[in-house]
């Protein structure tokens, strides 16, 4: 494969890693914030207040859990598409 069609493949698989690093977080953040909202107003009832608490901290720990398993994926297959590309070199060098 020609050397410069190889980098901007590389280029463009950073960018899209990149991307969904960013998009990750964001919506991330973004399903946070909205979660807390509903979770607010039903902690403000006493006889409710603590297992609401709890109840939001698991919902939030598996909101995260989510996002980080997506960003986690988004690396391993960086990291995997990078191996690939590096073998596509070593062959495009050997010819």
């Amino acid at each position: 494969m020609d050397p410069e069609t190889l980098r901007q493949i590389r280029g463009a698989k950073d960018l899209l890693e990149d991307a969904i690093e960013a998009a990750a977080v964001a919506v991330g953040d973004a399903h946070r914030k909205m979660t807390r909202r509903p979770y607010a107003l039903l902690a403000r009832i006493e006889p409710i207040a603590a297992p609401v608490r709890a109840i939001e901290e698991v919902h939030l720990k598996i909101t995260d859990s989510v996002y980080f398993s997506i960003r986690l994926g988004n690396r391993l297959v960086g990291v995997v598409a990078g191996f690939a590309l590096d073998r596509i070199d070593d062959v495009a060098r050997r010819k």
